[in-house]
This record gives structure tokens, sequence and C-alpha cells, in this order.
């Protein structure tokens, strides 16, 4: 029984593995849209993980949260900060903050 347990865990930490490196992906296409859209430059070309919690859906269910942070330069000068929010595998919405306040889309 436990190493049916064992393997079932093992199972589950390589799904979620495949699962944080898609969602990484998305949300480093998500953030280079975005900066492309605001005619800026996504520093370091990733995004970095800073958050992962469970939240309930618009349908009631529960899912994974990931949110990711990542730079920016809208002036080639001046770094500038953005986030990525996640909800499973879907951008929830983006926020880029500049001089004149934060974007949000």
């Amino acid at each position: 029984m436990s190493s049916l347990l064992v393997i079932a865990f093992l199972i589950f930490l390589v799904w979620f593995w495949f699962d944080s490196v898609r969602a990484k992906e998305a949300a480093t296409s998500a953030a280079a849209l975005a900066c492309k859209e605001m005619q800026a430059q996504l520093l370091d070309q990733t995004v970095a993980l800073k958050k992962l919690r469970f939240v309930r859906n618009t349908r009631g269910r529960i899912q994974l949260q990931r949110s990711y942070n990542f730079e920016l330069s809208i002036d080639r000068e001046a770094r500038s900060f953005g986030r990525v929010f996640l909800l499973a595998q879907e951008v929830s919405s983006i926020q880029l903050d500049h001089a004149n306040g934060t974007t949000i889309i």
C-alpha cells in the first residue's frame, strides 16, 4: 500500500512540474506580447514565479492561480515592473507599471 502512495506522489510531482513549465511559457508569451503592444522591452526575456495559491474560478471550482513578476523597459533606460496572473493555464490579467501609473490588460 505504501509503494502505491509513493508512485501516486511521484506521478503528481511529474504532472505538477509539466503543468508549471507550461504555465511559465504562457506567462512569458503573455508578458512579451504585452510589452510589444506597449512598445516596451521585456528584460531578461523571462518571468519569475511570485505566488502560487488555490482560488475559485467564476464557476466556483478550485483552480491554481499563479502570479509571475517580470521587468520591462519603456524608454530603454529605466526598469519598470509587471505582473502576469494565470488561472490554471489561462492568462487572467497583466499589469504593467510605468511612470504614468499602472496599465491593466
